[in-house]
């Protein structure tokens, strides 16, 4: 399958290193392309994932987007009526390779098999934050209670010293008020600043100019980054007050993303603690239309856990988790074992 037929939808596969998802998905949504996914994927690592591509007219597939940074494979057509949902996936399988000092190499293989028995905190991985900007859940923040103006600052100031010499100027130069300067000096890999920008410019507004500029699904990724931060939290808290991971797996199995009018009993009262301590009175302003509404499990395991040398200093680890869960998180929790690893 090389095209896509008028009202047909066609399963594919990209495979993508060095770029987002968001990114394949802009750029097929220029293509005209209707672009359906199941889950954001880590924009450093090489991954490969689902993707259904709808046409209101007949195109061609291409084989490569973002100058070769993700590649296409089409799988075949699917029911024209067929929709994407996240009850569709079952989980994400991982490759990693770890470094390690050469006479550590068979404890650290012993110690990550035994990891493979264990239970861990389902906590959102750092990635859903943000990188070299660690961000998202504050823009995401000003978006629910109304303050656009701090939600366009957050996007486009706040310079990095983890990010490239140009982003940094170009984010200097928009808190110093110089915007055209700014958007001369945005590298074009950050296209969703260049755009909020551009329409910041041109309306002089700034919820006009975010609403105009950001689709729909980005800001909700904001926002569900947002409730992801203070999920973090409640977990957190419910770890504190049970004590151990199996008892919170036993007693508080799901945990309800945090948002208002959450019940202030049972778990979802330490959802609703975060909200009300975060927010204070302001939890009344509130805009929830963007706001998820799902329940998380609170604990997750490692599945088909192998470990096997590739050389005398390097293990190749590989292992599935449920979709959700963090394979960073994971590795957070190796790395807290003590393992003498020295590059991931």
């Amino acid at each position: 399958v090389s095209g896509c037929s008028r009202g047909s939808r066609v399963l594919t596969v990209v495979c993508k290193r060095g770029v987002s998802t968001l990114d394949v998905v802009e750029e097929l949504s220029g293509l005209g392309f209707k672009v359906s996914f199941w889950g954001l994927k880590d924009a450093g690592a090489y991954s490969c994932q689902f993707i259904v591509l709808g046409c209101f007219t007949s195109l061609t597939i291409p084989r490569y987007l973002l100058g070769g940074a993700a590649e296409v494979y089409p799988l075949g057509r699917v029911d024209p009526r067929f929709r994407v949902s996240k009850c569709q996936l079952a989980g994400n399988r991982f490759e990693v390779l770890i470094e390690v000092a050469e006479e550590d190499v068979e404890r650290v293989s012993a110690d990550t098999v035994r990891s493979g028995g264990l239970l861990y905190l389902n906590y959102f991985g750092y990635q859903r934050f943000g990188y070299a900007r660690p961000a998202n859940h504050l823009v995401g923040r000003a978006i629910v209670l109304g303050d656009y103006g701090g939600a366009l600052h957050l996007l486009l100031g706040r310079p990095s010293s983890l990010e490239s010499p140009e982003a940094q100027l170009a984010r200097r130069l928009f808190e110093e008020g110089d915007l055209s300067g700014a958007l001369e000096r945005f590298p074009e890999s950050l296209k969703l600043e260049r755009r909020v920008l551009r329409a910041y410019l041109r309306l002089g507004d700034p919820r006009r100019a975010l609403l105009r500029a950001v689709p729909r699904p980005l800001l909700k990724f904001f926002v569900e980054a947002y409730q992801s931060y203070l999920f973090n939290l409640a977990l957190s808290r419910v770890f504190e007050a049970l004590g151990d991971v199996e008892d919170v797996a036993r007693n508080c199995e799901l945990l309800e993303l945090p948002r208002p009018s959450l019940p202030t009993s049972g778990c979802s009262r330490y959802s609703a603690e975060v909200l009300a301590e975060d927010l204070g009175s302001r939890v009344v302003e509130v805009d929830t239309s963007l706001m998820s509404t799902y329940a998380r499990e609170t604990t997750f395991t490692v599945e088909s856990l192998s470990v096997e040398p590739r050389s005398r200093s390097t293990l190749a680890l590989s292992f599935e988790l449920r979709r959700g869960s963090y394979a960073t998180v994971y590795l957070r929790e190796l790395l807290r074992e003590g393992l003498t690893l020295r590059s991931l």
